[in-house]
């Protein structure tokens, strides 16, 4: 009976304390030149929870680097800015667009072509500061 009673209880614990990640939706890689050395990915991230988060980074086991990117306009040029950090509130979006936020992949490991999928892993941050890795699929696309 004892441990009927610890496993219920282990049970509910760990259903009580699951994190739930933020919807990632419209994830897509853009295609590039075989000899591009950077490729841009997007995605819509809505966290649909109660909870605040911080989207505080990217990696990619296909690339030799992953960062969060903000394109920004200075003196009519366009640049790109890496974001440490991005909030994401409890019921708020994040759009990841061309023009705007994306994921910067540098140093491809393989050459992707439309129709290829390429593994983005995105790291949160919760309220006390434990981080969380969602793994997902970019489907690659010739824009």
């Amino acid at each position: 009976m004892k441990i009927l009673t610890y496993m219920l209880l282990s049970l509910t614990t760990s259903i009580v304390m699951a994190f739930e990640f933020p919807k990632a939706d419209n994830l897509w890689l853009r295609e590039a030149p075989p000899t591009a050395r950077m490729l841009a990915a997007y995605a819509t991230i809505e966290n649909n929870t109660s909870e605040d988060l911080r989207l505080v980074g990217a990696y990619a086991p296909d690339f030799g680097m992953a960062e969060i990117h903000k394109t920004i306009e200075v003196n009519g040029l366009l640049k790109m800015r890496e974001q440490k950090e991005l909030a994401l509130p409890a019921e708020s979006t994040i759009v990841m667009q061309p023009g705007g936020l994306h994921i910067m992949l540098m140093m491809p490991k393989a050459k992707f072509k439309a129709g290829d999928e390429a593994r983005i892993c995105l790291i949160y941050q919760d309220t006390k500061g434990k981080e969380h890795v969602q793994h997902l699929d970019f489907p690659v696309k010739k824009q």
